[in-house]
């Protein structure tokens, strides 16, 4: 981390940067909205904290842009990070721990890279991945090389890159343009300030005390299409991770029983801005009715996102045996396997109801299909896609 002393200074630049001709490229890969967002910008303000825009994406003394990804799990996939212009590599450290959850100011940039360019700007890439960085002090690099990946060294708590602009290596540079800062950008094409309301993921989960931490590493508990039994002893989880979350706005979360009667009802309102936010709340997995339940989650009154999952006595149903005849019917459809008159099938739905072996199509859903071959058999699940009915 930098002084905030160093950012006052820096921020009193407006009138060089005016007459600075932009020269940034986009540090990092992919697509904005899709693979990452910009959470915070530098902070304009000495007392509190303001962006750029006058908005609240940003927090006191704030010195960079992150550029955050969805999870560890799309860390662990390497989102690269690139020099954003021509010039020398002036620093590299390496070798921190990536996986950080927790702020620490004194662990400050992590793993880091500075490189200088040559209109006497400083450009400087941090919290990177372990052991991702690729280029070394001496280096010349241009404008898109590959320098290291995305992490959550240092003081971090999400995978995210940190990403300073910094003029003669003495004052901190905000490199995008707006009201509340300066008149022009430093990059070439910038991203947009995005402040929509936005869903990025959600999920379901089968597990008991479900944390932050596990959502972060986007771990999986239940497959899609979700189904389960009617009792476990285990909580029934829904998860979101959204950004673009206002202060006072109404967060509400409703379990629809298959009669669409409301099981459970949860409500919260913000108490700020969010633009990096994770929602998850929790049933008691005990005595569900069986049949297609449904979740929606509300904002602001509106609903911004839902998901389903069925209930049945016979979604503890596997697969039986690793054989070769169960490997070689696997990805066949029923259809096909209803044309094969060497085969013997029985056809189940998920409430037990034993279904005709005609060519009769099949409703969507699940299927326990059960297929014998002389001596040979497999029992095994199967979907029915309700676009593309088996």
């Amino acid at each position: 981390m930098l002084s905030k002393f160093s950012l006052l200074i820096g921020l009193s630049l407006v009138s060089l940067i005016a007459n600075a001709q932009a020269f940034l490229q986009l540090p990092i890969e992919g697509q904005q909205g899709k693979d990452w967002i910009i959470v915070n910008y530098v902070d304009w303000d000495t007392t509190n904290f303001k962006d750029h825009k006058c908005g609240s994406k940003s927090y006191d003394g704030h010195q960079g842009t992150d550029f955050s990804i969805r999870s560890f799990k799309q860390m662990d996939e390497e989102i690269a990070v690139y020099a954003s212009a021509a010039g020398r590599v002036t620093f590299t450290k390496d070798g921190e721990f990536d996986r950080e959850t927790t702020g620490d100011i004194s662990k400050r940039l992590g793993n880091y890279i500075g490189i200088k360019h040559p209109n006497k700007y400083y450009t400087y890439y941090g919290h990177l991945k372990k052991n991702s960085i690729v280029v070394s002090q001496g280096d010349s690099v241009t404008a898109g090389d590959l320098i290291g990946y995305v992490g959550s060294s240092g003081n971090s708590t999400d995978p995210h890159l940190h990403f300073e602009v910094w003029y003669d290596s003495l004052y901190v540079v905000d490199p995008f343009t707006g009201n509340c800062g300066n008149s022009t950008s430093l990059f070439l094409n910038a991203p947009s300030y995005d402040t929509s309301i936005t869903v990025w993921e959600t999920g379901i989960h089968l597990k008991n005390d479900l944390t932050i931490n596990d959502l972060r590493e986007r771990i999986t508990t239940l497959d899609q299409p979700y189904l389960i039994t009617p009792d476990s002893d285990s909580s029934l989880n829904f998860w979101a991770h959204m950004y673009g979350l206002r202060a006072g706005k109404e967060l509400s979360l409703i379990w629809y029983t298959p009669s669409n009667t409301v099981w459970f009802n949860y409500s919260i309102t913000l108490d700020r801005d969010y633009w990096y936010y994770y929602y998850w709340s929790f049933i008691n997995h005990t005595n569900l009715a069986e049949g297609d339940w449904n979740i929606k989650l509300n904002y602001d009154g509106s609903e911004i996102a839902n998901t389903s999952f069925t209930v049945s006595n016979t979604a503890s149903i596997g697969s039986i045996g690793l054989n070769q005849f169960c490997k070689d019917i696997k990805n066949i459809s029923i259809a096909q396997l209803r044309q094969n008159p060497s085969l013997d099938l029985k056809i189940t739905n998920m409430f037990g109801t034993t279904m005709s072996n005609n060519s009769e199509l099949l409703a969507s859903g699940m299927y326990v299909i059960q297929v014998q071959q002389d001596d040979k058999r497999c029992l095994l699940k199967k979907y029915v896609s309700p676009q593309l009915k088996d």
